[in-house]
C-alpha cells in the first residue's frame, strides 16, 4: 500500500513539474500590448493616407485576445515566438465608436538575453544583388 502511496505521489509531482515546465511563451498581457503596439502603427500610417491632416489615432482598446497558434523560433539567435489569433478593438472618435471583433493577427514576439523584456518583431525583405537575392532580416521594438 505504502509503494502504492509513493508511486503516486511521484507520478504527481512529475506531472506538475511538466506542467509547470509547458507554461513556455509571452504572457497574454505582452502579447496584448504588442498586438496595440502593432494596430497603433498600422493603424496610424492608414489615418496618414487617408486623411493627411491627422496626426495621431484616437484612443482604442484592444481585448478579447485569443491565441490559436503558437511556435517557438529563433530571431537574431535569441528564442522568440511566432504567435497567430484574432482580437477585438474599439476606437473612441469623439462623435462615435467603431469596434469590431475576431480581427486576425500576427505577430512575432523576442524575449531578450536577460529574459525581462520583449521585443516585437518585423521581418524585413531586402535585395542583395540581383532581383531574385532577397534576405530577410528583422527589425524589433521594445514592448512595454
Amino acid at each position: 500500500m505504502l509503494r502504492k502511496i509513493l508511486a503516486m505521489t511521484l507520478v504527481l509531482a512529475l506531472a506538475t513539474l511538466t506542467a509547470c515546465g509547458a507554461a513556455v511563451g509571452p504572457p497574454h498581457d505582452l502579447v496584448e500590448r504588442a498586438i496595440a503596439l502593432q494596430f497603433s502603427q498600422t493603424e496610424t500610417e492608414l489615418l496618414q493616407v487617408l486623411d493627411p491632416g491627422t496626426t495621431h489615432l484616437p484612443p482604442f482598446t484592444i481585448d478579447r485576445v485569443k491565441i490559436t497558434n503558437q511556435k517557438s523560433l529563433k530571431i537574431d539567435d535569441l528564442r522568440s515566438y511566432y504567435l497567430q489569433g484574432t482580437y477585438d478593438f474599439r476606437l473612441e472618435f469623439r462623435d462615435r465608436q467603431l469596434s469590431q471583433r475576431d480581427n486576425p493577427f500576427e505577430i512575432y514576439l523576442q524575449r531578450q538575453v536577460e529574459g525581462k523584456t520583449w521585443r516585437l518583431a518585423r521581418r524585413q525583405l531586402s535585395q542583395t544583388g540581383t532581383p531574385t537575392d532577397t534576405q530577410i532580416t528583422w527589425t524589433t521594438q521594445l514592448v512595454m
